[in-house]
């Protein structure tokens, strides 16, 4: 008769509180490690409403610049939110050429915008955001939508040839000329200011914007922040919709005098999301 090893009761404890802590890690850690991949190896995620994907520039990204994080404000609210930081460094791949530092997600570059829709979101500047003077020379993108490479065709920005401290709803148009590290290229069409950045620094705040896409007269912009209108624009909204127009947000510093001289810059975005309807917006 073969011998059988000697299994004593403690072993059989030992190894029943061993599998029970390895059933623990996976609970605990699969969640981190699947949302990890969705943003690692796929870089491409959903947003309510969008019906192409986004996906996470990194090609020009700064390192480590997007991640999804705890809520700044409510550390008890289990959903994870956008955060973007551009931080002083080496530039990264084609931004060399304006020393532009950026950490933004957008969607697929064939993506286009239905003739009328709702978009929303919530953004949070960090109590010491620098503006003006306290951030090197430049000026910086935050909601961006795009129906042309040079330039952005709308955006909420600041404006260096105004007043940089301000958030603005910005148009532009390429001009024909050539890139140059401060621009150049593109004409301004409008610059709509919104709000004071130092007065929305340290809370959430809510906008949510209209827009009829259009190359004709009829076109409309209309923007409310914290529920108030700050923008009501009628006219132009696109040149090149009919073959793309795609959406993006995160933290773009472009044309600065250098990326080794940008001051640190957080802002966090939630509960994006776009609608056929203003009360169809995704707010939790």
């Amino acid at each position: 008769m073969p011998l059988r090893p000697n299994r004593s009761s403690s072993g059989f404890k030992n190894i029943g509180i061993l599998n029970f802590l390895r059933k623990i890690l996976v609970a605990v850690l699969l969640p981190v490690l699947s949302a990890n991949l969705s943003f690692g190896a796929e870089r491409t995620f959903k947003v309510p409403g969008f019906t192409h994907p986004f996906r996470v520039t990194t090609e020009r990204n700064q390192p480590g610049g997007f991640t999804m994080v705890k809520d700044p404000l409510d550390q008890y609210n289990a959903a994870k939110v956008f955060k973007f930081s551009i931080n002083p460094g080496p530039c990264v791949q084609d931004d060399c050429e304006q020393q532009s530092a950026r950490a933004t997600v957008q969607q697929g570059r064939k993506a286009k915008q239905p003739k009328e829709a709702w978009y929303g979101w919530d953004m949070y500047f960090v109590p010491d955001f620098p503006i003006g003077s306290k951030q090197v020379r430049g000026h910086e993108i935050f909601v961006e939508f795009k129906d042309q490479d040079q330039c952005q065709l709308v955006a909420l920005t600041t404006n260096p040839h105004s007043n940089d401290q301000f958030l603005s709803w910005s148009m532009e148009k390429p001009s024909g000329k050539q890139m140059t590290q401060f621009g150049g290229d593109c004409i301004n069409l409008f610059d709509m200011r919104v709000a004071s950045i130092r007065e929305l620094a340290g809370a959430w705040h809510r906008f949510e914007l209209f827009v009829r896409w259009t190359r004709e007269g009829d076109g409309r912009f209309l923007m409310f922040l914290d529920g108030k209108q700050v923008v009501d624009y009628h006219g132009v909204t696109c040149f090149s919709c009919d073959k793309l127009n795609y959406f993006l947000f995160g933290n773009y510093l472009c044309c600065t005098t250098g990326t080794k001289l940008v001051v640190p810059a957080t802002v966090y975005y939630r509960y994006v999301s776009m609608a056929k309807s203003r009360e169809a917006l995704v707010w939790k």
